[in-house]
């Protein structure tokens, strides 16, 4: 049995919110690819790209290569026009969507499912496994929402929680992969981020907080290095 099943978003191509070209943000998904194999040998990995265009055919080729299962699913009008937009969460979110309705005709046996987003590594503080990490969705940490008062209670959200990495017992994937439509329909009820709606769908099973999680990289966006 794997120790691990390794979902890796992407986005290869990019129109804006990001301080690195294209050829930078291949380079650093390398290094994502390049740690899971460090801290979890035992391992299947899937990417799934939501770039507006398909990327660049020596930068597919470049990460299977290295063992990944590789799609792209900014061929879908809703992705594209969201990636587009610059609108990164739902697109990744959509991707996602459509890449595990994918995965479930073919699933893999193994002990745990890990989430990670692209370009980000793991390091020396991930930990494959833990007896509180049993049947729970495993996250770095849970905070307190910024939204404001009126619209938590509006929401029903008070709490987020941190997406870079985060990981789940194999058995909870049909729960999972029902539940992200969920995710995704509260996002553009209440155009809120991820990381609440996330919180919100989830919080009702067992939740194991384990910080740090093991992750690291650098914010697009910002250029801000995280360590979680």
């Amino acid at each position: 049995m794997l120790d691990g099943i390794f979902f890796v978003s992407s986005a290869l191509n990019v129109k804006q919110l990001s301080v690195f070209s294209n050829d930078e943000r291949y380079h650093q998904t390398v290094n994502t690819i390049n740690s899971i194999d460090k801290y979890c040998p035992n391992n299947v990995k899937y990417m799934f790209d939501s770039s507006y265009e398909v990327p660049d055919e020596k930068y597919i080729e470049g990460i299977k290569k290295l063992g990944v299962n590789f799609s792209w699913f900014g061929y879908n009008e809703k992705v594209k026009f969201l990636s587009e937009q610059g609108l990164r969460s739902l697109a990744e979110t959509l991707g996602f969507i459509l890449f595990l309705n994918s995965y479930a005709q073919s699933p893999v046996v193994a002990k745990r499912i890990y989430k990670l987003s692209g370009r980000y590594e793991l390091n020396d503080d991930f930990i494959l496994d833990r007896e509180d990490f049993k049947d729970s969705f495993v996250f770095s940490k849970v905070w307190d929402s910024w939204m404001s008062k009126e619209r938590q209670d509006e929401v029903g959200i008070k709490n987020m929680i941190a997406l870079r990495l985060w990981h789940m017992d194999a058995n909870l994937f049909d729960i999972f992969n029902k539940e992200v439509y969920n995710i995704l329909e509260l996002m553009i009820k209440y155009n809120i981020d991820v990381e609440h709606a996330y919180y919100k769908i989830l919080s009702k099973y067992k939740i194991a907080i384990c910080g740090p999680i093991g992750v690291s990289g650098v914010i697009a966006p910002t250029g801000e290095i995280i360590n979680e």
